[in-house]
């Protein structure tokens, strides 16, 4: 790493850390290799002018900007690694502790598989591991029939917009189980008043919504500006999940992900 990159990390990792502004005296005292003050103030300066740091006022430290917050954590976070949960607890605790909403269900990807006619009285739905049986209907079965194949949510969707009730709140009753993990809704509302815009919250309180995005790490679209959220996979006591996890961008996602994951 250069000198740069050195001491861009340690400012963001110290900020993550205690919140505050740092100096170069006290970004000195807290790197692993020997760089004057001197030094650290000139790399400070440059850094600030390239607009990877920010001087909040003419006496205080630096902070880190949201753009380089960004680049910081696509470098750190690996949203295709399976986080490894076997205390509930503990990992509830950890979100809480760093201040993010986390929410995780157990995975339901579930493919429509085939559709059986029973003596032209039900309609039996065969995915994965799940059945649904609906009333006989010719025209439904006909328009199923070009559905096989697809997701079970993307279907829920789709026989909504169709009109096919029935089948939508028997998928919805298998989709809305209860949630593996879910912590942090205060913490998501005194984000939407520090915004000022809870426009978001519904969304991310929307099961359909949150679950439905492919993993990653997310800064944008959805998510106001300032803020993070990450899509990942899990194993929360021996069980598949999808897990869903949102803060500030300030927030130390390490810390959390490193006590709350058990491997």
């Amino acid at each position: 790493m250069t000198k740069r990159e050195i001491i861009l990390e340690a400012i963001i990792q110290e900020y993550l850390s205690s919140g505050e502004p740092i100096g170069s005296l006290e970004l000195q005292k807290c790197m692993d290799i020997e760089i004057s003050p001197s030094t650290i103030r000139i790399y400070l300066n440059r850094l600030s002018q390239e607009g990877a740091l920010v001087q909040l006022h003419v006496s205080s430290g630096r902070v880190p900007t949201n753009d380089a917050l960004v680049q910081y954590w696509i470098d750190r976070l690996n949203p295709m690694k399976t986080l490894e949960i076997d205390d509930i607890q503990r990992f509830e605790n950890s979100a809480n502790e760093y201040g993010l909403f986390c929410i995780a269900q157990k995975s339901s990807e579930e493919f429509l598989k085939e559709i059986i006619e029973v003596s032209a009285r039900f309609l039996i739905l065969s995915f994965d591991t799940q059945e649904v049986v609906l009333k006989y209907s010719e025209q439904v079965k006909r328009f199923l029939s070009n559905l096989i194949g697809s997701e079970m949510r993307e279907l829920k969707n789709i026989s909504a917009q169709v009109g096919l009730y029935e089948l939508y709140d028997k998928l919805d009753q298998i989709l809305n189980h209860e949630p593996l993990i879910s912590v942090g809704i205060n913490q998501l509302y005194d984000i939407a008043k520090e915004q000022s815009d809870s426009t978001f919250v519904n969304k991310l309180l929307n099961n359909e919504f949150s679950f439905g995005l492919k993993e990653g790490v997310y800064f944008d679209g959805f998510v106001p500006y300032g803020c993070l959220a990450v899509k990942q996979l899990a194993t929360i006591e021996e069980k598949d999940a999808s897990l869903f996890y949102f803060g500030d961008i300030g927030s130390d996602f390490e810390g959390f992900l490193n006590q709350g994951d058990n491997k």
